[in-house]
């Protein structure tokens, strides 16, 4: 499970079926090895697919047992998020050419399997996402001023953080820096922030510190706002993902 600014890699040998959830970021999946299948209506049949693009906020289910996953999560307000909907629409699911799919996947199946390291895998995700979108190039955050910003927002997880306390310390008014960081990222400060205390969450958690005190360092009230928040998220509380030994592949199991 890999984040950056405004969206997230869940990678997974797929073990059991998730349970109806919507989640407000944008859903890009991906199978690289087998086929994902989903349904949007309790009453409706399974739908199996090569890949899938599911928009913000609708209701569905995910089953794809034994096959390896790329599921790639983006705020519909990012850079990426907007062109996607403004390419592709912003209603149901939608299934992708199986050809457009595989092409989608092949970056990411080969470093995959090839062993390569978070930060490879995520870059690729994200460039993905970039040629999916029609967006051409990434998001480059050059202000010395953001840049600043994002140091304070990642020093300080564990405390409550504020816009208006955070453009002082940078030198800013309030507004000049909400302006700025979304120019700069492509996503809002409020989204950008929770983004970050979820991947220091997560991270920790998975690491091996308890929820409890996962939650607590990325200022979560507790254990249940955190998984709450995931849930609301991304769909998966994070006690139902099991993360492997070293070399072995990741899985997601109801």
């Amino acid at each position: 499970m890999l984040f950056w600014e405004g969206g997230s890699l869940w990678l997974a040998l797929i073990t059991g079926a998730m349970g109806w959830h919507s989640h407000h970021a944008i859903q890009l999946c991906l199978p690289i090895q087998g086929t994902a299948q989903f349904r949007t209506d309790p009453g409706s049949d399974w739908i199996t697919c090569d890949g899938a693009l599911i928009a913000p906020d609708v209701p569905h289910v995910f089953h794809a047992p034994g096959s390896v996953v790329a599921n790639i999560l983006f705020e519909p307000e990012s850079v990426v998020g907007r062109g996607v909907l403004a390419k592709h629409g912003s209603v149901g699911l939608q299934l992708l050419p199986g050809a457009e799919a595989r092409q989608l996947a092949q970056p990411i199946a080969t470093a995959y399997f090839e062993g390569a390291d978070d930060e490879t895998l995520a870059l690729l995700a994200r460039h993905v996402v970039a040629r999916f979108s029609g967006v051409d190039t990434l998001p480059v955050i050059a202000d010395p001023r953001v840049l600043r910003a994002i140091t304070e927002i990642r020093q300080h997880l564990d405390e409550p953080i504020t816009l208006p306390a955070l453009a002082r310390k940078v030198g800013l008014s309030p507004g000049r820096l909400r302006h700025l960081f979304v120019a700069e990222t492509g996503v809002s400060f409020r989204h950008y922030l929770l983004w970050e205390r979820l991947n220091r969450a997560l991270s920790l958690g998975f690491a091996g510190a308890s929820w409890t005190d996962a939650a607590y360092a990325a200022n979560f009230a507790d254990s249940a706002h955190l998984s709450r928040t995931c849930q609301r998220m991304f769909g998966l509380a994070p006690t139902r993902a099991r993360i492997e030994p070293p070399n072995a592949q990741h899985s997601l199991t109801a």
